[in-house]
């Protein structure tokens, strides 16, 4: 089974206060401030945690902003990915994380991560993750969102906010470019402007615009403020809220100015504080008619285009000069791949049945990895690499793996949810 993981367990044995054991002149501390940040920076998120609790002077040290930015940076720039993964069977809502720290994966073991808000959120799912922290809503009541760092277990509970019966949120979760605070965006649909009849009631909704509001929460003030009333667009809440160059992206179902079959491409600059529409690849109308998703590669804003000359494989576009039309490039084309998972007879007819139901929609793109390799995720959870140059597939299996889950790419931090 797996390997539980011992945040839950060591953070016992940290609560006792560190003790001051070091002598004078032979301890990182001693160093200039600048230069020990710089060599703290360099260790992983779980080390410098037990690094936090070796001496007073290192708790000190380890609390101070300048290295959790550093830390972030380094991480971030070194594309140090953990995966995370929130599994439902055999048990609900269970965490667990896996790194990425060796390129033969079977090494790689699988750990638990124990949530210290287990009694109050029992049922969640995870928003998204950014800058070393995720955000989790509750799937029971219409609680406030948590902000959680898995690898310090710091979390906050958001307040609630503005709610009415008969609304559908779409949550988005991100930082402000300039000062790295992170905001939580939700955008509220109120459906219960119509009255609406048992047999109208879908056509009616097709043909017209709920109400709709903006609410966003600042990290610094800790409140919610409405910014925007009645947004003109209907976003997709299955097209993730992806967090690129400071923006929240999300595939519009329609749109007041555009055609309402017509999937536009929309961002939420946490800036300004704005909508606008994102350009398409040019004459690539298939886009604007058809169901695409959202991702980040290498850190561009990409859009995973499902063939429409055949079923199963997807064109993978990279927008190289963030807003600007002519930059975007076709860069992988990933073939048909029937996942070993799905070998079993039972499997392989599930799949047929899903794979009619789904559609292009069977695979997720979730990151570029360091040898270059697109790691993907398909229905039920099953794991797989692909190789652009030998467009070879690989399935990945880690030690205590979890049969279904859902899958988020996540850096380990020392931002603090508070």
């Amino acid at each position: 089974m797996e390997k539980d993981m011992e945040i839950e367990r060591e953070s016992k044995r940290r609560k006792s206060t560190p003790k001051e054991h070091h002598q004078p002149g032979n301890n990182l501390y001693s160093l200039p401030q600048e230069i020990a940040l710089d060599i703290i920076s360099r260790l992983h998120v779980k080390s410098v945690i037990q690094f936090r609790y070796v001496c007073r002077s290192c708790h000190k040290l380890s609390l101070d902003l300048d290295l959790a930015n550093l830390h972030l940076t380094r991480a971030l720039k070194n594309n140090d990915i953990a995966l995370i993964f929130h599994c439902d069977f055999p048990l609900n809502n269970q965490l667990y994380f896996v790194e990425f720290s060796h390129q033969d994966h079977e090494k790689n073991v699988l750990r638990r991560i124990h949530t210290p808000f287990s009694s109050t959120l029992p049922e969640f799912r995870i928003v998204s993750s950014c800058n070393g922290l995720l955000c989790l809503s509750s799937t029971l009541v219409n609680d406030g969102p948590y902000v959680y760092n898995p690898f310090t277990r710091d979390y906050k509970v958001l307040p609630k906010s503005t709610e009415f019966q008969d609304q559908e949120v779409i949550i988005g979760f991100g930082v402000h470019p300039h000062t790295n605070e992170y905001r939580v965006v939700r955008i509220v649909y109120y459906w219960n402007l119509y009255e609406l009849s048992p047999l109208r009631s879908l056509r009616f909704r097709a043909q017209n615009f709920p109400r709709s509001e903006v609410q966003v929460f600042y990290q610094s003030s800790e409140k919610w403020r409405v910014i925007i009333g009645d947004i003109p667009y209907k976003l997709d809440q299955s097209s993730g809220g992806v967090f690129v160059n400071g923006r929240l992206h999300w595939v519009s179902i329609w749109g007041k100015n555009h055609a309402r079959r017509e999937r536009i491409l929309v961002s939420f600059d946490l800036s300004d504080e704005l909508f606008r529409e994102v350009p398409l690849p040019e004459n690539h109308l298939y886009l604007t008619r058809h169901r695409y998703s959202l991702s980040v590669l290498g850190g561009f804003l990409s859009v995973v285009d499902p063939s429409n000359t055949n079923c199963g494989a997807q064109d993978i576009w990279i927008m190289k000069q963030y807003g600007v039309k002519e930059s975007w490039e076709k860069v992988f084309s990933i073939g048909v791949y029937y996942v070993t998972t799905f070998q079993s007879p039972e499997m392989q007819q599930k799949y047929r049945i899903w794979k009619n139901v789904l559609d292009e929609r069977f695979a997720r793109v979730l990151c570029l990895l360091k040898n270059g390799e697109i790691l993907l995720q398909y229905r039920w959870g099953a794991l797989v690499s692909y190789n652009p140059e030998s467009r070879m597939f690989k399935d990945l299996r880690f030690k205590g793996m979890p049969k279904f889950f859902h899958t988020v790419v996540h850096v380990g931090s020392l931002s603090q949810a508070n």
